[in-house]
């Protein structure tokens, strides 16, 4: 019986470790749970790869596991700006980018004067590809009037500004 429970378990932690590996970067918590019928079940001791962190539990206890995959196959070829969509912008608009590696990343948002509107991302990212919606306002919340904008995108070894349209 024993030993059917400890295979179940493997099984148990081993298919969602192999289906993740087919996913692009991100992060997965996994919850291992211990419920036996018995209150006087022996406890079980799970070891967490590569680290070696040992847990035990016992009946009716759990842990979380984070994963985080990072699978550079994934990874883009080059840094990247794509064009918003849809352009012109009526509410709401969506920015892609892929960035070739880890790296500060600030994606700003300019008026025809070249004054700053909206500073849609400010912070350090891993690379990979990702995507922003921008609701139309400024970084004070209010509405942006209609016209023509840029958008630009910074890092450390890439800059790219593009155009858009935001027509109410």
């Amino acid at each position: 019986m024993r030993t059917r429970d400890i295979n179940s378990l493997i099984i148990l932690i081993v298919l969602p470790l192999a289906a993740l590996i087919l996913l692009p970067m991100g992060t997965m918590v996994i919850t291992i749970s211990f419920v036996s019928p018995s209150p006087t079940a022996l406890p079980l001791r799970i070891k967490i790869a590569p680290d070696e962190t040992s847990k035990t539990l016992t009946p009716s206890s759990s842990v979380s596991v984070t994963v985080v995959v990072a699978n550079k196959s994934l990874l883009p070829d080059a840094f990247s700006l794509s064009q918003n969509y849809p352009n012109p912008v009526n509410l709401e608009t969506v920015i892609k980018y892929a960035l070739l590696e880890d790296c500060h990343v600030e994606l700003t948002i300019y008026n025809m004067l070249g004054q700053k509107v909206k500073t849609l991302v400010n912070e350090y990212q891993s690379g990979g590809y990702r995507m922003v919606r921008w609701n139309g306002r400024d970084d004070k919340g209010y509405e942006i009037a209609s016209g023509l904008y840029f958008y630009k995108i910074e890092t450390p070894k890439y800059s790219e500004t593009k155009k858009m349209i935001f027509m109410k």
